[in-house]
This record gives C-alpha cells, sequence and structure tokens, in this order.
C-alpha cells in the first residue's frame, strides 16, 4: 500500500503534463530541429550565452539576428583586408562590401522591429534577403571567390534564422 502512496503522484505528474514537457528537450534543440542546418544552428547558439536564459522562440530569433549582424560585420573587415591584398579584385569585393552593409544596415533592424512588434513575417523576409545578399556576393566572382566560405556560412546562418522565425507565423 506504502509503494502504491509513493507511486501514484509521479503516475499523476506524468499524465498531467504534457508529453512535450516530459521530453525535457532544451528550447535550443527544438528550435534547431526546425532548420536545415541543425549542427550549425545548436553550435552557434549555444556559443552564446544568452541562449542559456531565452525563454521562448522570439528570444532565440533575436539572438540568431544578433549573429548575423556580427558575421556580416566580420565578413566587412576581411573584405577591407583582401581589397588591400588583392587589388584586381576591388570591384567584386567593393559589391560585396555594399552586399553586406545591406546586411547589418537594412536586414538585421528589419528583422529586430518585426520581431519586436510581433511581426515575424517581416523577419522571415530580412533572413531571407540576407540570405541572398550573401548568394549575391559570391556570384560577383568569376569562379571561387576569396570569401566562398564566409559567403556560405552568412547564408546558413540566414536560412537557419528564417527557418526558426517561420515557426513563429
Amino acid at each position: 500500500m506504502k509503494a502504491i502512496l509513493f507511486v501514484f503522484p509521479f503516475v499523476l505528474a506524468v499524465a498531467y503534463f504534457p508529453i512535450s514537457q516530459c521530453q525535457n528537450l532544451p528550447l535550443i534543440e527544438q528550435t534547431c530541429k526546425q532548420t536545415p542546418y541543425y549542427g550549425l544552428c545548436v553550435t552557434l547558439l549555444k556559443s552564446d550565452p544568452r541562449s542559456k536564459t531565452a525563454g521562448d522562440v522570439q528570444a532565440i530569433a533575436l539572438i540568431m539576428v544578433d549573429i548575423i549582424k556580427a558575421k556580416a560585420g566580420g565578413a566587412l573587415q576581411h573584405i577591407e583586408k583582401l581589397k588591400q591584398k588583392y587589388p584586381a579584385l576591388r570591384v567584386p569585393l567593393s559589391a560585396c562590401k555594399d552586399r553586406f552593409n545591406a546586411i547589418i544596415i537594412g536586414d538585421v533592424p528589419q528583422a529586430v522591429e518585426a520581431l519586436t512588434k510581433g511581426d515575424p513575417k517581416f523577419a522571415v523576409d530580412a533572413a531571407n534577403d540576407a540570405a541572398l545578399e550573401a548568394d549575391s556576393c559570391e556570384r560577383g566572382f568569376s569562379g571561387k571567390s576569396p570569401i566562398t566560405q564566409m559567403n556560405k556560412l552568412n547564408h546558413d546562418i540566414s536560412i537557419i534564422t528564417a527557418s526558426i522565425v517561420k515557426t513563429m507565423l
């Protein structure tokens, strides 16, 4: 009889809570499973200390938008160095600089505003545009560019962000 009294509260608790709570999957992993680049998504979010206290998908999305901004800023710095090192690539690198500036000046603020005002569709559009900007930069070179990896990373991060925000629609 004592065993039944001991086990009953646990059975009741398991039956009461939804299955998703019983699985106890962290928000980061649940969210990243909704993206095409799960491993990259988890790595990026786990590397950001704010993700440990993120309480919902909106907070995760805002962190990803900040990551887009940081990676685009890193690309801009690298582009400036490459322009000095490879004068023959000055034109396509300048075009890439314009693309990454568009991400930082246009897409990132649009995404932040849309997320904070509760209009995720515009945040999806901004993240998708950031991915297109990185792709456009890459296509501006004849052959492989000296920033192919950065372009791919910026593209993938932007697609992850768009995928996360889509779950809010």
